[in-house]
């Protein structure tokens, strides 16, 4: 075989083996971009203090019972 067609032949299957590891690139992101979820916690807090009124108070923090 002359050595410009092995040479050209190689060149395909590298050309082949990139497309084909960005594809599998691109589909592991897009099952880890699926299975990541809104955050409904401090969705509902910000929603409830919009709506509401008054400050925001962090999720972590709960309120004294005391105060």
């Amino acid at each position: 075989m002359h050595p410009v067609i092995q040479y050209e032949i190689a060149r395909m299957r590298t050309d082949e083996f990139h497309r084909e590891v960005e594809r599998e690139r691109l589909i592991r992101q897009a099952a880890h971009d699926r299975n990541r979820g809104v955050e409904w916690t401090s969705m509902a807090a910000r929603l409830r203090a919009r709506l509401l009124g008054g400050a925001m108070r962090p999720v972590s923090r709960p309120v004294d019972a005391g105060a």
